[in-house]
């Protein structure tokens, strides 16, 4: 069968870049396989792929209806889309993406700004670290006559928003 992988998670790693988590629906991923994600319509080649078993263990591939990891060249968490389909890139191999995929969509926005408008690039690279870990949160300048210089953020709700806040 054609490969068909849904992203369930993916985080960041300092060291690796980001760590995709899958569940393989049909068909086999290997290592050194090129993949699609129509998502984003970009293409990587796997790096390491393997299961988890409370820690990750590499494989030389992941069959139907296993879970496990994917390392690969992505360097940005925005890279990934969470609940994307992952394809083998060949145009001859690629299926079709599950079905369901949608783009994580902001329901709630609130205006940062710094209390000391010197700040505004710190804060700029503390919402950038952020974005690392959640690809759901979003976040663009914003101008106010009486703030300043701050960001616009999207988030999915109100507790998404007070946990971002805090952090």
């Amino acid at each position: 069968a054609k490969l068909q992988a849904l992203i369930f998670d993916a985080v960041y790693d300092e060291y690796r870049g980001v760590v995709i988590y899958l569940r393989v629906m049909q068909g086999t991923i290997h290592k050194g396989d090129t993949i699609y994600m129509p998502g984003t319509g970009t293409s990587y080649e796997v790096w390491e792929i393997g299961r988890l078993r409370p820690k990750m263990e590499a494989e030389p591939s992941l069959h139907a209806g296993e879970v496990g990891y994917l390392f690969s060249n992505i360097k940005a968490l925005a890279d990934v889309v969470v609940g994307d389909t992952i394809l083998h890139d060949k145009l001859a191999l690629r299926g079709e993406a599950l079905q369901g995929f949608r783009e994580p969509k902001a329901m709630v926005f609130c205006g940062f700004f710094p209390t000391n408008s010197g700040d505004f690039e710190s804060l700029r690279a503390a919402l950038e670290k952020l974005r690392l870990n959640d690809s759901s949160f979003f976040f663009e300048p914003e101008t106010s006559d009486a703030l300043g210089f701050g960001f616009r953020c999207g988030f999915l709700g109100l507790l998404h928003m007070e946990i971002i806040q805090q952090r």
